[in-house]
Protein backbone atom coordinates (compact mmCIF):
# COMPACT_ATOMS: atom_id res chain seq x y z
CA UNK A 1 0.00 0.00 0.00
CA UNK A 2 1.52 3.60 -1.04
CA UNK A 3 0.32 7.09 0.10
CA UNK A 4 -0.11 9.58 -3.37
CA UNK A 5 -0.38 13.66 -3.92
CA UNK A 6 -3.11 15.70 -3.16
CA UNK A 7 -5.06 15.27 -6.61
CA UNK A 8 -8.38 17.03 -8.11
CA UNK A 9 -11.83 14.88 -7.45
CA UNK A 10 -10.62 11.76 -9.98
CA UNK A 11 -9.52 8.60 -9.76
CA UNK A 12 -8.03 5.54 -10.92
CA UNK A 13 -8.61 2.02 -9.20
CA UNK A 14 -6.36 -1.01 -9.38
CA UNK A 15 -7.63 -4.60 -8.04
CA UNK A 16 -5.62 -7.42 -8.05
CA UNK A 17 -7.55 -10.78 -9.31
CA UNK A 18 -5.51 -13.46 -7.50
CA UNK A 19 -7.32 -16.63 -8.96
CA UNK A 20 -7.67 -15.02 -12.46
CA UNK A 21 -4.02 -13.90 -12.51
CA UNK A 22 -5.18 -10.22 -13.59
CA UNK A 23 -5.91 -6.94 -12.73
CA UNK A 24 -8.48 -4.86 -12.89
CA UNK A 25 -8.42 -1.30 -13.56
CA UNK A 26 -11.60 0.40 -12.21
CA UNK A 27 -12.47 4.49 -13.49
CA UNK A 28 -13.49 5.90 -10.14
CA UNK A 29 -15.82 8.49 -12.02
CA UNK A 30 -17.84 6.11 -13.62
CA UNK A 31 -17.30 3.54 -11.69
CA UNK A 32 -16.82 0.97 -13.55
CA UNK A 33 -13.78 -1.60 -14.68
CA UNK A 34 -11.93 0.38 -17.75
CA UNK A 35 -9.24 -2.43 -18.39
CA UNK A 36 -8.20 -5.55 -17.18
CA UNK A 37 -4.32 -6.43 -17.35
CA UNK A 38 -2.84 -10.06 -17.76
CA UNK A 39 -0.36 -11.05 -14.95
CA UNK A 40 1.64 -13.39 -13.71
CA UNK A 41 0.62 -16.33 -11.28
CA UNK A 42 -1.60 -14.96 -8.08
CA UNK A 43 -1.48 -11.25 -8.43
CA UNK A 44 -1.65 -10.64 -4.46
CA UNK A 45 -1.06 -6.72 -4.11
CA UNK A 46 -0.54 -3.66 -5.95
CA UNK A 47 0.96 -0.38 -4.87
CA UNK A 48 1.22 2.86 -6.75
CA UNK A 49 4.69 5.28 -6.90
CA UNK A 50 4.97 8.29 -5.58
CA UNK A 51 5.47 10.21 -8.93
CA UNK A 52 2.06 8.10 -10.19
CA UNK A 53 3.51 6.50 -13.44
CA UNK A 54 3.47 3.18 -12.13
CA UNK A 55 2.00 0.58 -10.15
CA UNK A 56 3.74 -2.65 -8.98
CA UNK A 57 2.42 -5.71 -8.61
CA UNK A 58 3.41 -8.88 -6.34
CA UNK A 59 2.30 -12.20 -7.87
CA UNK A 60 2.70 -14.76 -5.45
CA UNK A 61 2.48 -18.13 -7.03
CA UNK A 62 5.20 -17.08 -9.15
CA UNK A 63 7.38 -15.10 -7.17
CA UNK A 64 7.50 -12.02 -9.31
CA UNK A 65 6.71 -7.99 -8.89
CA UNK A 66 5.51 -6.93 -12.12
CA UNK A 67 5.61 -2.86 -13.01
CA UNK A 68 2.74 -1.50 -14.96
CA UNK A 69 2.75 1.91 -16.86
CA UNK A 70 -0.16 3.83 -15.46
CA UNK A 71 -0.36 5.77 -19.21
CA UNK A 72 -0.84 2.70 -20.94
CA UNK A 73 -1.83 -0.16 -18.54
CA UNK A 74 0.54 -2.54 -19.80
CA UNK A 75 3.14 -3.94 -18.15
CA UNK A 76 6.61 -3.50 -18.78
CA UNK A 77 8.63 -5.33 -16.56
CA UNK A 78 9.01 -8.48 -15.18
CA UNK A 79 11.65 -8.78 -11.65
CA UNK A 80 12.20 -11.88 -9.67
CA UNK A 81 11.81 -11.50 -6.00
CA UNK A 82 12.03 -14.06 -2.72
CA UNK A 83 9.33 -16.75 -2.34
CA UNK A 84 5.26 -15.96 -1.72
CA UNK A 85 5.76 -12.23 -2.19
CA UNK A 86 2.92 -10.52 -0.12
CA UNK A 87 2.74 -7.28 -0.46
CA UNK A 88 4.54 -3.84 -2.14
CA UNK A 89 5.45 -0.71 -0.45
CA UNK A 90 6.57 2.35 -2.51
CA UNK A 91 8.97 4.76 -1.72
CA UNK A 92 10.32 7.76 -3.76
CA UNK A 93 13.78 5.97 -4.12
CA UNK A 94 12.93 2.29 -3.41
CA UNK A 95 10.03 -0.28 -3.94
CA UNK A 96 9.45 -3.34 -0.98
CA UNK A 97 8.42 -6.69 -1.53
CA UNK A 98 7.64 -8.78 1.69
CA UNK A 99 8.51 -11.83 0.93
CA UNK A 100 6.80 -14.58 3.65
CA UNK A 101 8.16 -18.00 2.77
CA UNK A 102 11.67 -16.36 3.13
CA UNK A 103 11.13 -13.97 6.19
CA UNK A 104 12.79 -11.14 3.75
CA UNK A 105 12.00 -7.70 1.85
CA UNK A 106 12.89 -7.50 -1.88
CA UNK A 107 14.50 -3.89 -2.38
CA UNK A 108 13.87 -2.90 -5.73
CA UNK A 109 15.44 0.10 -7.56
CA UNK A 110 12.72 1.63 -9.87
CA UNK A 111 15.76 3.03 -12.05
CA UNK A 112 17.68 -0.09 -12.78
CA UNK A 113 14.44 -2.38 -12.36
CA UNK A 114 15.73 -5.04 -10.53
CA UNK A 115 16.48 -6.12 -6.69
CA UNK A 116 19.60 -4.37 -4.97
CA UNK A 117 19.33 -5.37 -1.77
CA UNK A 118 17.14 -8.27 0.76
CA UNK A 119 16.26 -7.14 3.92
CA UNK A 120 16.38 -10.00 7.01
CA UNK A 121 12.82 -9.40 8.94
CA UNK A 122 10.73 -11.43 11.09
CA UNK A 123 8.69 -14.75 11.23
CA UNK A 124 5.92 -15.17 7.61
CA UNK A 125 6.61 -10.72 6.88
CA UNK A 126 3.33 -9.85 5.17
CA UNK A 127 2.57 -5.93 5.42
CA UNK A 128 4.96 -3.17 4.22
CA UNK A 129 4.84 0.66 4.60
CA UNK A 130 6.94 3.73 4.73
CA UNK A 131 6.37 7.17 6.96
CA UNK A 132 5.07 9.41 4.65
CA UNK A 133 7.12 12.22 6.34
CA UNK A 134 10.86 11.88 8.12
CA UNK A 135 10.93 10.85 11.43
CA UNK A 136 13.95 13.06 13.16
CA UNK A 137 16.51 12.67 10.46
CA UNK A 138 15.39 9.13 8.72
CA UNK A 139 12.36 7.96 6.78
CA UNK A 140 11.53 4.33 7.97
CA UNK A 141 9.77 1.31 7.25
CA UNK A 142 7.31 -1.08 8.58
CA UNK A 143 7.32 -4.50 8.10
CA UNK A 144 4.45 -6.61 9.62
CA UNK A 145 5.87 -9.78 10.85
CA UNK A 146 2.48 -12.12 11.14
CA UNK A 147 3.83 -15.46 12.94
CA UNK A 148 6.41 -13.20 15.21
CA UNK A 149 3.99 -10.69 16.27
CA UNK A 150 6.26 -7.88 15.90
CA UNK A 151 7.30 -5.08 13.56
CA UNK A 152 10.40 -5.35 11.61
CA UNK A 153 11.68 -0.60 11.31
CA UNK A 154 14.51 -0.62 8.91
CA UNK A 155 15.98 3.05 7.89
CA UNK A 156 14.46 3.71 4.12
CA UNK A 157 18.01 5.15 2.89
CA UNK A 158 20.64 2.53 3.68
CA UNK A 159 17.52 -0.35 4.11
CA UNK A 160 18.95 -1.53 7.43
CA UNK A 161 16.78 -3.02 10.35
CA UNK A 162 16.96 -0.11 13.06
CA UNK A 163 14.72 -2.29 15.79
CA UNK A 164 12.24 -4.77 15.90
CA UNK A 165 9.16 -3.93 17.98
CA UNK A 166 6.14 -5.85 19.83
CA UNK A 167 2.89 -5.25 17.77
CA UNK A 168 -0.02 -7.36 19.31
CA UNK A 169 -0.55 -10.86 18.08
CA UNK A 170 -0.88 -11.72 14.33
CA UNK A 171 -0.08 -8.38 12.48
CA UNK A 172 -1.03 -7.98 8.92
CA UNK A 173 -1.28 -4.78 7.29
CA UNK A 174 -0.15 -0.92 8.27
CA UNK A 175 -1.10 2.60 7.68
CA UNK A 176 0.65 5.85 9.35
CA UNK A 177 -1.30 9.18 9.83
CA UNK A 178 -0.52 11.91 8.03
CA UNK A 179 2.25 13.31 9.88
CA UNK A 180 3.95 9.70 10.44
CA UNK A 181 4.06 10.01 14.10
CA UNK A 182 1.45 6.78 14.25
CA UNK A 183 0.77 3.48 12.63
CA UNK A 184 -2.08 1.79 12.81
CA UNK A 185 -1.41 -2.15 12.47
CA UNK A 186 -4.39 -4.75 12.10
CA UNK A 187 -4.14 -7.75 14.58
CA UNK A 188 -6.32 -10.21 15.90
CA UNK A 189 -9.39 -8.74 16.05
CA UNK A 190 -7.92 -5.13 17.00
CA UNK A 191 -5.73 -2.36 15.43
CA UNK A 192 -2.89 -1.32 17.34
CA UNK A 193 -2.00 2.11 17.24
CA UNK A 194 1.82 2.77 17.98
CA UNK A 195 3.94 5.59 18.25
CA UNK A 196 6.55 6.04 15.69
CA UNK A 197 8.99 7.74 18.18
CA UNK A 198 8.30 5.50 21.20
CA UNK A 199 7.99 2.42 19.44
CA UNK A 200 5.37 1.46 21.84
CA UNK A 201 1.54 -0.24 21.59
CA UNK A 202 -0.43 2.90 22.73
CA UNK A 203 -3.93 1.84 22.41
CA UNK A 204 -5.71 -1.25 20.82
CA UNK A 205 -9.17 -0.53 19.50
CA UNK A 206 -11.43 -3.53 18.89
CA UNK A 207 -12.62 -4.10 15.41
CA UNK A 208 -14.70 -7.20 13.84
CA UNK A 209 -12.81 -10.22 13.12
CA UNK A 210 -9.93 -10.99 11.31
CA UNK A 211 -8.89 -7.69 10.70
CA UNK A 212 -6.51 -7.38 7.44
CA UNK A 213 -6.42 -4.02 5.30
CA UNK A 214 -5.99 -0.80 7.32
CA UNK A 215 -6.41 2.92 5.13
CA UNK A 216 -6.35 6.12 6.70
CA UNK A 217 -8.25 9.36 4.76
CA UNK A 218 -5.78 11.89 3.10
CA UNK A 219 -7.78 14.33 5.85
CA UNK A 220 -6.56 12.50 8.46
CA UNK A 221 -9.97 11.96 10.13
CA UNK A 222 -11.00 8.53 9.60
CA UNK A 223 -9.37 4.88 9.17
CA UNK A 224 -11.02 1.87 7.63
CA UNK A 225 -10.31 -1.74 8.51
CA UNK A 226 -11.44 -4.10 6.39
CA UNK A 227 -13.05 -7.19 8.50
CA UNK A 228 -12.32 -10.56 7.07
CA UNK A 229 -14.13 -12.42 9.52
CA UNK A 230 -17.27 -11.29 9.63
CA UNK A 231 -17.74 -9.31 6.35
CA UNK A 232 -17.52 -5.95 7.32
CA UNK A 233 -15.57 -2.51 7.60
CA UNK A 234 -14.85 -1.02 10.58
CA UNK A 235 -14.69 3.08 10.49
CA UNK A 236 -12.00 4.49 13.44
CA UNK A 237 -12.44 8.25 14.27
CA UNK A 238 -8.73 9.63 14.45
CA UNK A 239 -9.10 12.48 17.03
CA UNK A 240 -10.49 9.57 19.07
CA UNK A 241 -9.09 6.08 18.03
CA UNK A 242 -12.92 4.38 18.68
CA UNK A 243 -15.25 2.79 16.06
CA UNK A 244 -17.75 5.02 15.06
CA UNK A 245 -19.46 2.44 12.39
CA UNK A 246 -19.42 -0.85 11.08
CA UNK A 247 -20.49 -1.59 7.62
CA UNK A 248 -21.98 -4.38 5.73
CA UNK A 249 -20.27 -5.40 2.72
CA UNK A 250 -19.12 -8.18 0.46
CA UNK A 251 -17.79 -11.20 1.36
CA UNK A 252 -14.15 -11.55 3.22
CA UNK A 253 -13.16 -7.96 2.79
CA UNK A 254 -9.35 -7.43 3.24
CA UNK A 255 -7.59 -4.80 1.38
CA UNK A 256 -9.44 -1.12 1.45
CA UNK A 257 -8.21 2.07 -0.43
CA UNK A 258 -9.17 5.78 -0.12
CA UNK A 259 -9.85 8.10 -3.08
CA UNK A 260 -7.52 11.80 -2.21
CA UNK A 261 -10.55 13.48 -2.36
CA UNK A 262 -11.66 11.50 1.22
CA UNK A 263 -15.09 11.08 -0.29
CA UNK A 264 -14.51 6.90 -1.07
CA UNK A 265 -13.51 3.88 0.22
CA UNK A 266 -12.62 0.83 -1.56
CA UNK A 267 -13.05 -2.47 -0.12
CA UNK A 268 -11.66 -5.58 -2.05
CA UNK A 269 -13.81 -8.31 -1.24
CA UNK A 270 -11.97 -11.94 -1.67
CA UNK A 271 -14.32 -14.53 -0.91
CA UNK A 272 -16.95 -12.47 -3.88
CA UNK A 273 -14.90 -11.13 -6.63
CA UNK A 274 -16.47 -7.88 -5.97
CA UNK A 275 -15.02 -4.54 -4.93
CA UNK A 276 -17.65 -2.13 -2.32
CA UNK A 277 -17.06 1.49 -2.74
CA UNK A 278 -17.99 2.87 0.64
CA UNK A 279 -19.24 6.98 0.97
CA UNK A 280 -17.31 8.46 3.29
CA UNK A 281 -19.80 11.14 4.26
CA UNK A 282 -22.82 8.57 5.34
CA UNK A 283 -21.07 5.54 5.47
CA UNK A 284 -23.24 3.68 2.79
CA UNK A 285 -22.24 1.39 -0.36
CA UNK A 286 -23.33 2.82 -3.30
CA UNK A 287 -22.62 0.66 -5.90
CA UNK A 288 -20.46 -2.50 -5.88
CA UNK A 289 -18.21 -3.59 -9.04
CA UNK A 290 -17.80 -6.92 -10.07
CA UNK A 291 -14.11 -7.86 -10.79
CA UNK A 292 -12.02 -10.82 -11.55
CA UNK A 293 -11.95 -13.48 -9.13
CA UNK A 294 -10.85 -13.02 -5.70
CA UNK A 295 -10.15 -9.36 -5.74
CA UNK A 296 -7.05 -9.27 -2.98
CA UNK A 297 -5.59 -5.95 -3.24
CA UNK A 298 -6.44 -2.57 -3.75
CA UNK A 299 -4.46 1.21 -5.10
CA UNK A 300 -5.87 3.90 -6.17
CA UNK A 301 -4.29 7.07 -8.24
CA UNK A 302 -5.58 10.04 -9.36
CA UNK A 303 -5.52 10.32 -13.43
Amino acid sequence: MTVCRPSPSFHFAYVTNFDDDSVSAIDTRTKKVKATIKTGRGPFEIAVTPDRKYAYVVNKRDNTAQVIKRKTNTIIRTIRVGNAPSDVGTSRNFVYVTNSADNTVSVICPKKQRVVKTIRVGKRPVGVTVTPKKIGLRTLGFVSNIDSNTISIFDAKNNKVVDTIKAGVGPDQIAFAKNGKLAYVTTKNNVSVIGVRSRRILKRIRVGRSPVGVAITPDNKFAYVGNEGDNTVSVIKLISNKVIATIPVGIKPGIVAITQDSKYAYAANFGEDTVSVIRIRDNKVVKTIKVGNKASGIAIIPL
